[in-house]
């Protein structure tokens, strides 16, 4: 390798690293988020609908209180026109879907179980990113993937007797999960994190303002301090898998994102005393294994497009 080759993949190194640094950030604080999500429609008897409407229509008005200030690069036009706009509320629409459906499982269902059958994201991703995006997806990048799924299923060992519809929702979700990541990676030449967070905001009050009028419930100010955390928690995430998937590709940096349930075994652990087993630990190694491979390993061995 000569030096000017060695320089020049310095930057994508560094970039590629601080891709991976954004998607485990992002993972912790989607297992943070859901926990609360949880608790807003099992103990506060919100439901899913009201706790994403609540959550897009404060991103939505704290974007237009943003408004008057150059900084923070809110303004009218990227609101109402941005670029592509089809494209961008179609990720949006996705997002809003994910959400929804994702808070209902978690309700629904033992967080472990509705964390296994959502982490089946990274894993379309994979495949989604090749078919669509046309990324060469090497054989270490589909084997992280195998690897990190492997290492999921280890660490939840899903309830089979979940309720079937807690079961749909949650794979309805990972599905449209993918679907986002995938857009938000083909629109990262227009679209920074702002405009993905005020289009999945803009978005999620049309959407579902009509059926606030049938699953709209009480909320008392002590909901409303943990509605406003959920949404600061998840607006994060959302940045931060945005931040990711501008730096790198979605095949590459999809095993990484089987890391959030090594963050709920420490959650577990910390909050509640329940340490994880020797299979979980074995999982977490498989996860790491596996986000490790899709890095390099056998990058060089191509699968068909």
């Amino acid at each position: 390798m000569t030096v000017e080759t060695a320089k020049s993949a310095r930057p994508a190194e560094t970039s590629s690293t601080l891709a991976i640094g954004f998607v485990l950030l992002s993972g912790l604080l989607y297992v943070f988020g859901y926990s609360l999500s949880k608790t807003l429609v099992n103990t506060y008897g919100l439901t899913a609908l009201q706790v994403t409407f609540l959550r897009c229509a404060l991103v939505l008005a704290v974007s237009l209180a943003a408004m008057p200030w150059p900084a923070s690069g809110v303004t009218w036009a990227r609101l109402l026109r941005p670029q592509r706009a089809w494209e961008q509320r179609a990720a949006a629409a996705a997002l809003v879907a994910s959400n929804v459906l994702a808070v209902l499982a978690y309700s629904m269902m033992p967080v472990t179980a509705a964390s296994a059958l959502g982490f089946t994201a990274p894993l379309l991703l994979t495949a989604l990113g090749g078919l669509v995006l046309r990324e060469r997806i090497s054989l270490g990048r589909g084997l992280g993937a195998a690897l990190g799924f492997t290492g999921m299923l280890l660490i939840v060992r899903p309830d089979v007797s979940a309720a079937s519809l807690g079961i749909a929702a949650s794979l309805g979700a990972a599905t449209a999960y993918a679907g986002y990541q995938l857009l938000v990676r083909r629109l990262r030449a227009v679209a920074s994190s702002v405009d993905t967070a005020m289009q999945v905001a803009l978005v999620g009050v049309v959407l579902l303002a009509v059926t606030m009028i049938w699953f709209w419930r009480a909320i008392g100010l002590e909901a409303f301090g943990v509605v406003a955390l959920f949404t600061l928690v998840q607006t994060a995430a959302l940045a931060s898998i945005a931040a990711a998937l501008r730096r790198s590709e979605a095949s590459r940096l999809a095993p990484w994102q089987f890391f959030g349930l090594i963050w709920a075994m420490l959650m577990d652990a910390v909050m509640f005393a329940a340490w994880p087993s020797i299979g979980s630990l074995a999982g977490g190694a498989l996860i790491v294994a596996g986000g490790l491979l899709a890095q390099g390993g056998l990058a060089r061995m191509r699968l068909p497009r």
